[in-house]
């Protein structure tokens, strides 16, 4: 089969490689659509993070993880799935023609079927929809808060999507450096965006909600219920600490960093509020994803902006990489029924 392998920063090439096998615990999948994730890029530009994916014989690695596709091949221990069965799901080594998806990640295989009413890379986008899920609710949002969302890719996005279908917050500020973005988080329901490259957020921030000062601190703080922290700056979870409530404020972060942020742990410890990370999900976060967009609650059609084949995947991870307005790559590797 072809794939495009990863062999370093900048470098990905599509070669052919031996297809996998199902094997008694997986499915064997022939991949329509897969996205390329913030992760992906991250190794992409660095080469951190490449452990997310398949080792090759005589170097590289086939990565890729948020796809959807068509069975092909059920294993005798598998049960729930048969030839022909539309699915999406999450497995490494998804920019190729076919993948297997086994139990590895989180005990069984991480897999469902869709609808026919719902396209292949609509479905794709379901595995960073179900990172936004658990974002949101790790936040533990609350009829009353204000929520600033920090970044407005696709996480971002998918968390405002998620806290407008299922988290009735009092009101939603969206912060990024693409107007592109922001209009789409406008049209999302954000109440107020702002172009952090025009404006010092934390400044708005103090603006829009009113300041106060905070015992053993030269700074004030603004009044933010649940800061989401996806953007993945270097500045923004300093910006995070600056503008929560404090005690019943809640930061929440969902970025990788490609370098160490520079923050003041003066203020966390002064504001006495919790901050968690989530890296991925579960499975009942995955569920809820596709029941979102099943049901019509999210539209993720709008986020997918540039479509490439798999012969074109190195010119997929320059777009993502260097096109200020790009939001969502996804590649083809086998046309769509």
């Amino acid at each position: 089969m072809k794939a495009a392998i990863f062999h370093g920063p900048g470098d990905v090439r599509v070669m052919d490689i031996p297809a996998p096998e199902a094997g008694p615990d997986g499915v064997l999948v022939k991949v329509r659509a897969v996205g390329i994730c913030g992760t992906d890029l991250h190794t992409y530009r660095t080469g951190i993070f490449k452990e997310m994916g398949i080792g090759m014989e005589g170097g590289g690695a086939l990565i890729g993880h948020e796809f959807s596709g068509d069975v092909v091949e059920v294993g005798s221990n598998v049960q729930g799935f048969k030839e022909g069965d539309r699915v999406v799901g999450v497995t490494f080594g998804a920019y190729a023609e076919y993948a297997r998806v086994g139990p590895e990640l989180l005990g069984v295989p991480v897999l469902f079927t869709f609808p026919g009413h719902v396209s292949y890379e609509e479905a794709a986008t379901v595995e960073p929809l179900a990172v936004s899920m658990a974002t949101v609710k790790r936040g533990e949002p609350r009829e009353t808060d204000t929520v600033l969302i920090l970044g407005a890719g696709m996480i971002g996005l998918g968390c405002l999507q998620v806290l407008r279908a299922r988290y009735p917050v009092k009101q939603i500020f969206v912060s990024d450096m693409s107007e592109k973005r922001l209009s789409l988080a406008k049209a999302m329901g954000a109440d107020l965006t702002i172009n952090a490259g025009r404006e010092d957020v934390v400044k708005k921030m103090l603006e829009l909600t009113g300041s106060e000062p905070v015992l053993y601190s030269a700074k004030p703080t603004a009044h933010v219920d649940l800061v989401i922290e996806s953007a993945g700056a270097t500045v923004t979870p300093q910006q995070a600490l600056e503008v929560v409530t404090p005690n019943t404020g809640r930061v929440v972060i969902v970025s990788l960093y490609e370098e160490p942020p520079a923050i003041d742990l003066n203020d966390l410890v002064t504001k006495n509020h919790p901050v968690y990370g989530v890296f991925a999900y579960g499975i009942e976060d995955f569920q809820e994803s596709i029941e979102l967009l099943v049901s019509g609650e999210v539209d993720r059609k709008p986020l997918i902006t540039h479509r490439f084949s798999l012969d074109q995947a190195a010119d997929a991870f320059r777009t993502q990489s260097e096109t200020v307005d790009c939001l969502k790559v996804v590649i083809q590797p086998t046309a769509a029924l």
